[in-house]
Order: C-alpha cells, then structure tokens, then sequence
C-alpha cells in the first residue's frame, strides 16, 4: 500500500531532527542579531536555506547509518530504520533539500550560502562518514557544523566574516563536546552496540564525566567574551548560567551515572538557547 504524502511528509519531518534544527536557526538569528543590522530578505533567506538544508543533512544522516540505528535502542523507531523511508530515498531526498537551501542562501549572497553548504557538508563528510564511525574526536570536529550556522546569519547581514562572528561560532563548537558526550554517557551501551566510538564508550564513566566537565571549562571563556560586543547584561545573564552548567557538570563528575549524564544533556541544550536568545534579544533592544 503506497503511503500518502501527508504521511511521507511527517516522515521527514521527524528525520529531519526540528530540535536540532530550532536551535540551529537560533543561532543563526543570533549570529545575524550580533551584527546589529536587519535586512529582512537575506534574514528569510538564511533562515529557510539554512532549515532546508541542515534538515536535509541530517536525513542523508539517517539514511547512511540505517543500519547502526536498527542495534540502539534510542534511534529504532526512526522512518528509516522501520522501512518507511529507504536509505536511497533518504540521501536522495536530503540532498535535494541541502542544494535547495545552499541555492536559497545565494539571495542574501554567496558568503552565506557557502556556510549554509559548509554546515551541511562538514556534517555529512566529516562527521557522519568519516569521523564518527573512526575516532572519539568525531563529535569534536563535527562541532563546527553547528558553528556554521551562526556564521551564516552573520553573513546574511553583513557579506563578512569578522571576529564577533568568529566568537559566536567557537562558542557553538566548545559546546558541542559536553553536551553530546552527556547523551553518549547517558546511551553508552547502544552506542557500544553500534560500534560507535564515543568518548564514553571507551573511557570509564567517571573518567567521560571528567572531559565532560573539562570541555564545559574549556567553553565558558568563549561565552563570556561575547559580552564585549553585546554588553554588561549579557555578561550577568550569561556569568548565572554558565556557573549553573559547571555546577551541574561537578555533580555529574561526582555521580557519574546514566541519569546525572541525562541532566547533563538536558540542561546543555537550554543553556545555549538562553546565551542566543539574550544576544538577539539585547541586540534588538
């Protein structure tokens, strides 16, 4: 029985990863925010391109790891691992869509564009095909991905790569380690069932706890500095949750269980929300 388009739809919907894509298009507009310049087409322009394609990168994603994702328990429902969405289909589709928003992004201008195709490819190449399934770096590296996001709304407003934009982006890539080895501690056995060497797959809990807590030190200096370019309140704003990450990653140094590592993940991911939603809304203001 074929399936209609609706459904199809809802299908790459999910592959797509929106809670992935939401945070990423918050950068974006962060990135664009910090300029301290609003043009409304190149604002549109990198926010549809830069949706289109990263959600197209992330079902090419899933469609070469079908067969990982059948043997973790996290990732067995996905479309693709239950056959409603073949692998062909899947990096047919999202390729597609990463061409479609690389092309969408030439409105605001090719700098643009080139960091909508950037995030797309360190994405799939670097990370998907040949870091992740080879070294514990991989999620490391594959953090510029969300980087150029942020540089690509910057772009958008300015056609320039400077160093605010520079420091938006450094800031994304020092979050990315700790907040996904939270979620591989947390699924540490699927990921080892995979055959995925994540950090703490290979590393004892309390030692993954440790560069967890490492890796969110190592950050906090990039989200700091930013206040030079949007001011004392987001110092403040910022200076509060940063000690609440570190905090919670000291517990999690202490009790390095899959639950603490949960909380982990769980407060990163609103944690750089907050820091981009303060830039765009001081830089509005």
């Amino acid at each position: 029985m074929a399936t209609s388009p609706t459904v199809k739809l809802i299908y790459y919907a999910k592959l797509s990863k929106p809670r992935i894509i939401w945070l990423l298009d918050l950068a974006a507009l962060a990135g664009a925010a910090l300029s301290s310049r609003f043009l409304l087409i190149p604002l549109i322009s990198v926010l549809a391109g830069g949706t289109l394609a990263s959600g197209g990168a992330m079902i090419i994603n899933e469609g070469i790891e079908i067969d990982k994702d059948k043997v973790m328990k996290r990732t067995s429902k996905r479309p693709t691992v239950m056959g409603y969405v073949s692998k062909k289909e899947a990096i047919l589709v999202g390729s597609v869509m990463l061409a479609l928003g690389t092309a969408i992004g030439l409105i605001a201008n090719p700098l643009t564009s080139f960091f909508i195709l950037l995030g797309g490819l360190i994405y799939i190449l670097v990370y998907t095909i040949w870091l992740k399934p080879r070294t514990p770096l991989n999620i490391v590296i594959g953090g510029f991905a969300g980087s150029a996001a942020a540089w690509a709304g910057y772009a958008a407003m300015t056609d320039s790569f400077t160093i605010p934009s520079l420091l938006l982006g450094l800031l994304i890539f020092m979050w990315t380690p700790g907040h996904f080895w939270s979620l591989a501690l947390k699924y540490k056995e699927d990921y080892s069932k995979a055959g995925i060497p994540m950090l703490p797959v290979l590393l004892p809990e309390k030692d993954s706890a440790k560069y967890i807590a490492i890796s969110n030190a190592l950050m906090a200096p990039f989200a700091l500095i930013l206040y030079l370019y949007v001011g004392l309140p987001y110092l403040i704003v910022t200076s509060i949750m940063t000690a609440l990450l570190l905090y919670n990653s000291i517990i999690l140094f202490r009790n390095p269980t899959a639950e603490e590592a949960w909380k982990s993940f769980k407060i990163s991911a609103p944690y750089l929300a907050v820091i981009l939603l303060t830039i765009i809304i001081l830089k509005i203001i």
